[in-house]
Parts: structure tokens; C-alpha cells; sequence
């Protein structure tokens, strides 16, 4: 006879229902994480196809509003930060609550800004000068130093992924991770 599926509640929703694995459930309650749960999560909650395209354009070095768009509805799927956190060996009892919640909030602020701008604003951030910074803020709802946050945000990203790109070494062992993960990166596709 098959033993029945338990499951536990680690929340008040019903998507706060989880499989109850006694290993997993025991290294989170430690705060030791659970990188399998994490790891199930990103697999159901993103879009394998969409996951693959955004890493080769990422890799080739492509990154513009858009592509952190993306990024940021892909974390976002995966449910709350405070829970994504809690899985992470050493990360989750070290963030605080409201240090998660901001960051989650800044996301979803980040989104409705880009969803004010046009496709050019998104394609090329460099075009963003005061008066479209004044326009997309009214759009959004938002306070211009908040589109402008958003800016740095993304300058900052397109830096670090700039650098990534650039340093042959570090971009190589990613593509062998990838690949060693069934993620193919060939060039021309």
C-alpha cells in the first residue's frame, strides 16, 4: 500500500500548502534552507522557454528594461520574498521582514514605472532625460525619484551584467552550468 501524501501548512493561503518532506520541513525550521523546494518553486512558477531566451540574451551581453522586466516577473511568480529567503542557506534568518517587503514593494513600484514607458524608453533607458522622467512618474503614480531609483537600479544590473559578459572565465563555467543543466545555449538561436 502506497503511503498517502501529507501535506502542511506553512501559511494562512492555500498556496502556503506544501508536501511535508520531514528533511526539508526540519532544515527550515533550523534555518539551514531548503534549496529543493526553491529549486521545485522556480520550476513550476517559470516559464522554461521564456527562462532559456532571457539567459541567452543575457549572456550575449542584450539587457535592457525589457529583459529586467522579465527578470522581476519571474521573481515575482515565485511567491514572497520573506519565503524565497527562508529556503536560502544563511539568508533567510538573516533578512529582516520589513527589509523583504520593501523589496518586494520596490519590484512591483519598478513594474508599473516600466509599464508607463514606451517601448523606446525600454529598449534604450539612456533617452530617459527629466521631462520623460516627469511623464512616466505621472503615469506611474509615483515620485520622479522613484523612476529615477529605477534607473540606477537597472544601470547597476546592466554593469554587473556587462562585466559578466565580458570576463570569459566566469561567462564559461556559467555556460557549462547551464548546459550540465539542459539549458542549450547555442549562439545562433
Amino acid at each position: 500500500m502506497k503511503a498517502p501524501i501529507v501535506f502542511i501548512g506553512v501559511g494562512e493561503k492555500v498556496d502556503d500548502l506544501e508536501k511535508f518532506e520531514p528533511p526539508r520541513f526540519i532544515s527550515r525550521l533550523l534555518g539551514m534552507g531548503d534549496l529543493e523546494t526553491l529549486l521545485e518553486r522556480a520550476q513550476e512558477a517559470i516559464d522554461a522557454q521564456k527562462a532559456e531566451a532571457l539567459t541567452k540574451k543575457i549572456m550575449a551581453g542584450k539587457f535592457t528594461l525589457h529583459e529586467m522586466y522579465e527578470q522581476i516577473e519571474m521573481l515575482t511568480d515565485m511567491g514572497p520574498m520573506r519565503k524565497l529567503a527562508a529556503m536560502i542557506p544563511g539568508v533567510g534568518s538573516k533578512m529582516k521582514d520589513s527589509d523583504m517587503e520593501d523589496t518586494q514593494a520596490r519590484l512591483r513600484r519598478f513594474k508599473i514605472i516600466m509599464d508607463s514607458m514606451t517601448d523606446e524608453e525600454m529598449k534604450d533607458p539612456k533617452t530617459v532625460k527629466s521631462s520623460r522622467v516627469q511623464r512616466i512618474a505621472r503615469g506611474a503614480g509615483v515620485a520622479p525619484r522613484d523612476v529615477k531609483e529605477l534607473l540606477r537600479n537597472y544601470e547597476t544590473s546592466r554593469k554587473a551584467i556587462k562585466g559578466f559578459a565580458g570576463n570569459r572565465k566566469m561567462r564559461k563555467q556559467m555556460l557549462q552550468q547551464l548546459e550540465a543543466s539542459g539549458v542549450s545555449l547555442d549562439e545562433g538561436g
